[in-house]
């Protein structure tokens, strides 16, 4: 639960991951940044609420993980064809394009469960959880 529900907290902060940061997607070692769980950064979540934020959070951890092997896929084309001699461009450029549309699903996405999520918390507890995420957001520059 706390793997999907982490999701949602990085849709809800409007973070959008670049191209980049989607090629490398882990810290050093291997290993995905730990998020918190959405039910540990909102304090008075009724039972009725947790159940909601459990299901958008799992469908949509599902859609981008879709997404995602999507991207790996075209990016493992992409290295390969990068690896190659002479001009590529007509094979690289679809697929570039195709990358970066897989990125804006991806983004799309993310923005739709923020949504989504806003729709099931109150106005104080939204403001509660954008308090927390910018907290964690902060914490993970240093």
């Amino acid at each position: 639960m706390k793997k999907t529900i982490a999701l949602a907290l990085a849709a809800f902060m409007g973070m959008q991951l670049s191209a980049a940061l989607a090629q490398h997607p882990h810290r050093e070692g291997g290993k995905p940044e730990p998020r918190p769980d959405i039910t540990e950064l909102v304090s008075d979540l009724n039972a009725t609420q947790k159940r909601k934020l459990e299901t958008i959070t799992d469908e949509s951890k599902e859609r981008v993980d879709k997404l995602r092997k999507e991207q790996k896929a075209v990016r493992d084309s992409i290295g390969r064809y990068m690896d190659l001699d002479g001009d590529q461009s007509r094979a690289l450029y679809p697929l570039f394009d195709r990358e970066a549309r897989l990125q804006a699903q991806v983004s799309r996405e993310m923005y739709a469960t923020k949504v989504r999520i806003d729709e099931v918390l109150t106005p104080e507890q939204r403001k509660e959880l954008k308090a927390a995420g910018k907290r964690h957001h902060r914490g993970k520059k240093k």
